[in-house]
């Protein structure tokens, strides 16, 4: 005989999943009461908390993370069971689940969900994208497989935390072509500056090349999203730090100009993580390893 409730358990694994009671509610069709009796009950019988209560709903304890892990293996692979006797093919194929930075551009992430359909046909690729506070509480509560992020967050995930650099990608400062002024840098003084955030790792390059070359800069934006960056530099709302690789057929049309030619420094590194996930799915775990070991943004992307 199993000694734990299986329902309620189901039901930690969704409410875990969905974040807060509330939310798990409307997954589950129960109310709010039951629910938490249900989870009550649960705790009660491992003799442990699963998780704390928040401003936004609830974490994980150290205790919950675990069993959240082995419900990521249980349930996952019971909806398979079910798919696999029902004879339902589609339901079958195995899914790698993606989490980005989202502030890292949508050309890059097409290149590696490409990489990964190429690898395996039968595979599909779920794709979220978030902050990297965002996708450290994904990979915690192990809902994703990987991480594609603009930044190496190995430290903050664990000693079973693979970390990978598959990109080193110089970013240049680009204008419309209808700008008259191109004296540089002087010209990022005058013109306004379209930026990342404050703290993406190209942006805090480029505060720094800034105050080495003392210029005040006027920032009229400041966003995580590169594809909206170029946006407004087509409009020739200002000046932005980008991959110009990225976008070339811009540059050679002539709507775009790069303000110098060398380097500057400026590069986003792009990172792929994993960790290790015992009683995943063997082709899953054949597709993450393949990914660590061979997939590369080279020049010329």
């Amino acid at each position: 005989m199993v000694p734990i409730n299986l329902h309620q358990l189901y039901y930690f694994w969704v409410i875990a999943k969905s974040g807060s009671i509330t939310a798990a509610t409307k997954c589950l069709f129960l109310n709010q009461s039951t629910l938490s009796k249900q989870l009550k009950q649960l705790e009660k019988s491992l003799g442990k908390h699963l998780f704390t209560r928040t401003r936004h709903g609830v974490a994980l304890t150290g205790e919950g993370r675990l069993a959240f892990t082995y419900c990521e293996r249980i349930f996952p692979q019971a909806e398979e069971l079910v798919a696999l006797l029902r004879g339902d093919a589609a339901a079958r194929a195995p899914t790698i689940r993606l989490a980005v930075s989202r502030s890292i551009a949508r050309d890059k992430v097409l290149l590696l969900t490409r990489f990964i359909k190429g690898l395996e046909e039968r595979v599909s690729v779920r794709v979220v994208s978030g902050t990297s506070d965002d996708l450290l509480e994904m990979f915690s509560r192990r809902t994703v497989d990987i991480i594609l992020s603009d930044t190496d967050l190995s430290s903050s995930l664990g000693r079973d935390c693979r970390a990978r650099l598959v990109a080193s990608i110089p970013h240049y400062f680009l204008a419309s072509a209808r700008l008259k002024d191109k004296a540089f840098p002087g010209v990022l003084g005058r013109m306004p500056l379209i930026l990342r955030s404050a703290d993406n790792p190209v942006r805090k390059e480029v505060d720094y090349f800034l105050r080495r070359n003392k210029i005040v800069p006027r920032i009229v934006a400041e966003l995580d999203n590169p594809d909206l960056i170029l946006a407004m530099v087509l409009a020739g709302e200002g000046i932005g730090a980008l991959d110009p690789l990225a976008i070339q057929h811009l540059i050679q049309r002539g709507r775009i100009v790069k303000l110098h030619a060398r380097p500057l420094g400026l590069r986003e590194n792009l990172w792929l993580l994993c960790s290790q996930q015992p009683g995943a799915i063997e082709q899953v775990q054949a597709v993450v390893h393949t990914l660590m070991s061979k997939f590369r943004l080279t020049p010329g992307h």
